[in-house]
């Protein structure tokens, strides 16, 4: 009776210990909460489609998916239009992520890193993120991306 009351507590306590720890992890991040793919779509104002053909004033619309490996890495896709015109754009970049759940990411255009890391805010399960622009360039967009796989879905 003693043993099989022994084994019941430290069962108990086991599983409480690892109950307790899951819910710690759960509130945190780390780069591992950033993996596999996610999907997003914004409209944005005010913005050139390129630097090449500038559009002042007009509404843009994108959309896209990042896949980010978990381990510091990510590459993109993604979809432009302005109603005339269209093009695609593609990538790789780094990102960092604090484990209070703040994303920094650098992405790469053209081989080279675009400047001014955006700064996403991470839900800690890695199901996605909330992002506002901080890239100061007169654009006016903000939205919330959503995890579609963990696989790489990307072309």
């Amino acid at each position: 009776m003693k043993i099989a009351h022994l084994v019941s507590s430290m069962t108990l306590f086991t599983l409480g210990t690892i109950a307790a720890q899951a819910g710690t992890d759960a509130d945190h991040c780390s780069l591992e909460s950033l993996q596999g793919t996610l999907a997003y779509a914004f409209v944005s104002a005010s913005t050139p489609l390129t630097p090449s053909t500038p559009i002042s004033g007009q509404p843009t619309s994108s959309s896209g998916e990042e896949y980010y490996d978990g381990k510091g890495h990510m590459k993109y896709f993604q979809y432009v239009s302005d109603g005339d015109h269209s093009y695609t754009n593609s990538g790789t970049g780094t990102y960092t992520i604090t484990t209070n759940c703040i994303a920094t990411v650098t992405y790469e255009y053209d081989g080279q890193p675009s400047g001014i890391p955006w700064v996403y805010f991470v839900v800690p399960d890695g199901s996605g993120y909330y992002w506002n622009n901080n890239q100061n360039e007169g654009l006016l967009s903000a939205g919330r991306v959503t995890r579609i796989s963990r696989a790489d879905l990307l072309p």
